[in-house]
C-alpha cells in the first residue's frame, strides 16, 4: 500500500540533523511547487545542498528525489493536504474526524511496514515455552502493558504486571520460573523500563521490547524487536495519540498469531474465560 508521503515527512520532521530539516520544511510548504523542481533547485530554495536531498530521502525511507515527488504527486491527488496538519483552535469535529482518520490509516501502514514477521513469530514462541510473562510500561505504555495482560491471561498464560517498578523488580528478583520480559517503551529511553530490561537480562529472562526506536537502549537489550514507526511531537500530544494506537496494533497481532498456533486451545480458553465471567455475574444478582 502506498505511504502518506506528507504525514510520513512530519513524523520525521523533529529527528533531522538541520540541513535535512531545512528540506522537510520546504516541501511541506511548498509541497505543490516540489513536485516540478528538479533536486538542484530544490537544494537552493530550501537553503541546503543536492547531497542534503539524497540523505533527505534516506532518512524517510524513499528510494530516491523522483521517487519523492511520485508520492508527493499521489497525495496531493487524493486529500487537501490541510487534512495533513495539526488540530487547530476552533476545529470542527468534522475536520477532526478527517485528520485523526488520515493520521491513523497512515501509522496502521507504517506500523506493518516496520513490523517484522520474524519478530512476532519469535516471539510466539517465547509466549508458546514461557512460564511467566513479565510486562511493563509506564505512562500511555501503561495501557498497553495492560492489555497484553488483559489479552493473554484470558488464554490461560500467568502474565504479572504492575505500575510500580519497585514490586516489579521484586517480583522478578524472587522469581524462579522460565520466563520472560516485555518492555513498552515508544522512544526506548525510559529509564524504569529500561532498568527492569537490565534485571530481567541478570535474571536470565528473555527481553522483547516494543519501541520506535531501533538506536534504543530498550532496543539494544532486546532479545526480540518489535518495531513501531516514528511519530513526531505535536502542540496537542496527537503523537502520543497514534503512537499508542501503533502498540496496540502490534499487541493484537501478537494475540492474533499466538491464537493462530494455538486455534483450539485459545478457543477452548476464552469459552472457558466467558463462563466463569457469567458465573460471577450470576453471583452477584
Amino acid at each position: 500500500m502506498q505511504q502518506n508521503i506528507i504525514l510520513t515527512i512530519q513524523d520525521h520532521l523533529k529527528h533531522l540533523p538541520g540541513s535535512e530539516q531545512k528540506v522537510a520544511e520546504y516541501i511541506l510548504e511548498n509541497t505543490s511547487a516540489v513536485i516540478n523542481l528538479s533536486a538542484k533547485e530544490l537544494a537552493k530554495k530550501s537553503g541546503s545542498s543536492p547531497a542534503a536531498i539524497i540523505r533527505f530521502c534516506r532518512s524517510i525511507e524513499v528510494s530516491g528525489f523522483t521517487d519523492l515527488k511520485l508520492l508527493l504527486s499521489a497525495n496531493l491527488g487524493t486529500v487537501d493536504t490541510q487534512m495533513y496538519t495539526e488540530v487547530e483552535n476552533g476545529e470542527t469535529t468534522a475536520a477532526i474526524k478527517e485528520k485523526l482518520q488520515h493520521r491513523l490509516i497512515h501509522v496502521l501502514e507504517r506500523t506493518n511496514e516496520h513490523l517484522e514477521d520474524q519478530a512476532i513469530d519469535q516471539a510466539v514462541k517465547e509466549l508458546e515455552t514461557a512460564e511467566i510473562i513479565f510486562v511493563y510500561g509506564l505512562g500511555a505504555s501503561s495501557l498497553v502493558a495492560q492489555d497484553i495482560y488483559q489479552k493473554f491471561t484470558r488464554l490461560g498464560l500467568s502474565v504479572f504486571f504492575t505500575m510500580d517498578h519497585h514490586l516489579f523488580a521484586s517480583a522478578i528478583g524472587t522469581n524462579r520460573l522460565k520466563g520472560i520480559f516485555i518492555g513498552i517503551s515508544h522512544s526506548g529511553t525510559n529509564q524504569e523500563t529500561n532498568a527492569l530490561a537490565d534485571l530481567a537480562i541478570e535474571k536470565g529472562l528473555t527481553v522483547i521490547g516494543l519501541t520506535a526506536n531501533s538506536d534504543s537502549a530498550l532496543a539494544q537489550k532486546s532479545s526480540i524487536l518489535l518495531l513501531t514507526p516514528i511519530g513526531g511531537e505535536a502542540p496537542l500530544r496527537s503523537a502520543a495519540t497514534v503512537s499508542l494506537t501503533a502498540q496496540l496494533y502490534v499487541v493484537d497481532v501478537l494475540f492474533f498469531a499466538y491464537a493462530a498456533k494455538n486455534y483450539n486451545e485459545t478457543l477452548e480458553k476464552i469459552q472457558d474465560s466467558k463462563e466463569a465471567v457469567e458465573i460471577v455475574k450470576k453471583d452477584l444478582n
